[in-house]
């Protein structure tokens, strides 16, 4: 099934339980490697790489992480550009991506639903119509006040995108959406990239949290256009995808200004999401952390440890869809 290990950036050594990786292998060597679908680039601005199957996102990883890979199956990936949209395909997933210029994100509405309409256009054509995990990074994205909040017009684009393609919301997999550090000396970008497959995965909700696609008029025209997590079958097992989640029940944003106390109720809305969807499930393999003060960075790692160990976790620092949410997993 899809497994997601880490690089630490100097030097570049996989994870010695990913036996498929190279320790001190390149990240073009990486990706000529059985199994070796994409690499999520950290520490690297928001553009298109030259070479697809690299995905910069603009973040960087405060464990000092260069690359998290995903691996599935045992063949070396296909991979290909289409339009604006770079692609990678291992047997059954096929991994999509696509970046919105830095001078388009002045027009992030229009610009996500263009960056959408295309990257669905794309998987439709090839056959791989279900995205089942969705990742979406914009830069400043708590920047602007009531309606004209950049997640908010990022949620109305992403939306009309979803209705123009006829997607109800049973439908909408599961996803995140973080902010990039916004630098005077960087120009960053957006991107949205996926994984999509040929059949369709079952979709989840959280019993502890109000659907996001119902949220209050509080929180945009638009209400974010995602489910709790996704599970499909992939080869001989059922993994569960799980979206970005934080310190939310019901609808409403809890502990706010308390690192510890949001970190709690957020392990818990995941425990709780997992025992709902399947009671047998296993803790998490692979846990990505978006951080909102890199200076909380310690107390984060202690308590995740504690609870998550010996777990795959990268740290990245990022902002969160809400002002005031300070850590997302």
């Amino acid at each position: 099934m899809l497994h997601q290990s880490y690089l630490d950036s100097t030097p570049l050594t996989a994870d010695p339980t990913a036996s498929s990786l190279t320790p001190m292998a390149s990240p073009g060597t990486l990706l000529y490697k059985p199994g070796v679908l994409a690499l999520i680039a950290f520490d690297a601005p928001c553009l298109a790489p030259a070479e697809p199957g690299i995905i910069p996102i603009g973040i960087p990883s405060l464990c000092g992480k260069a690359y998290e890979v995903i691996q599935y199956g045992d063949k070396v990936a296909e991979r290909g550009s289409t339009g604006d949209c770079q692609w990678s395909k291992i047997d059954d997933v096929f991994c999509a991506a696509t970046w919105i210029s830095p001078a388009a994100c002045a027009d992030i509405e229009s610009a996500t639903e263009a960056a959408y309409t295309r990257l669905f256009g794309l998987i439709n054509s090839v056959g791989f119509p279900y995205p089942f995990r969705i990742w979406n990074f914009i830069p400043k994205i708590n920047l602007g006040e009531g309606d004209q909040e950049e997640y908010k017009k990022f949620c109305v684009g992403r939306l009309r995108a979803f209705s123009q393609l006829d997607l109800s919301q049973q439908q909408f997999p599961a996803a995140s959406a973080l902010g990039i550090h916004h630098s005077d000396n960087t120009a960053q970008g957006a991107v949205i990239y996926l994984l999509a497959t040929k059949t369709p995965g079952q979709h989840h909700e959280n019993p502890r949290q109000q659907p996001a696609y119902q949220y209050p008029r509080q929180y945009g025209p638009s209400s974010p256009s995602f489910a709790r997590a996704t599970s499909l079958p992939l080869k001989s097992e059922r993994p569960i995808f799980i979206s970005g989640t934080a310190s939310i029940i019901g609808h409403d944003t809890k502990a706010c200004g308390n690192l510890q106390e949001q970190l709690k109720i957020t392990l818990d809305n995941i425990r709780y999401l997992l025992a709902s969807i399947d009671p047998q499930a296993s803790t998490p393999s692979a846990i990505r952390v978006y951080l909102r003060h890199a200076e909380d960075l310690l107390e984060t790692q202690n308590y995740l440890y504690q609870q998550f160990a010996p777990a795959d976790i990268n740290i990245v620092h990022a902002d969160i869809c809400r002002a005031n949410l300070l850590v997302e997993i």
